[in-house]
């Protein structure tokens, strides 16, 4: 697919993306893990590490607002160019999750 292809519909889906990624880190929750999204979309903030209720909220509204604009993006661009959209943006926001993971940190200049 042609990056600049649906520039709109990358743009937005990073973006939603990118602030569901920063709110799940202030919430101490993996992203990705199955059953997850139902679970905030049924408001279950149990599956919190650390309690943020207005995180939370702003968390469960733009998770809504993504599958919302998922679906619009496959109706308008269908399935398989919605999949490389969504795919390229969890490659990206994966990358920077685990840049800042310990695993990946810089080693120690000094010894």
């Amino acid at each position: 697919m042609n990056k600049n292809k649906h520039a709109f519909w990358s743009r937005q889906i990073d973006a939603l993306a990118h602030e569901l990624s920063k709110q799940a880190i202030i919430c101490d929750i993996e992203l990705g893990k199955p059953g997850l999204a139902e679970r905030i979309l049924k408001n279950d903030e149990s599956v919190c590490g650390r309690k943020n209720p207005k995180v939370f909220r702003q968390m469960r509204q733009h998770l809504v607002a993504l599958f919302s604009l998922e679906t619009a993006a496959v109706e308008r661009l269908g399935a398989e160019d919605t999949k490389e959209i969504l795919d390229a943006v969890r490659a990206a926001i994966t990358a920077i999750r685990e840049a800042g993971s310990a695993s990946h940190s810089l080693p120690n200049q000094n010894p």
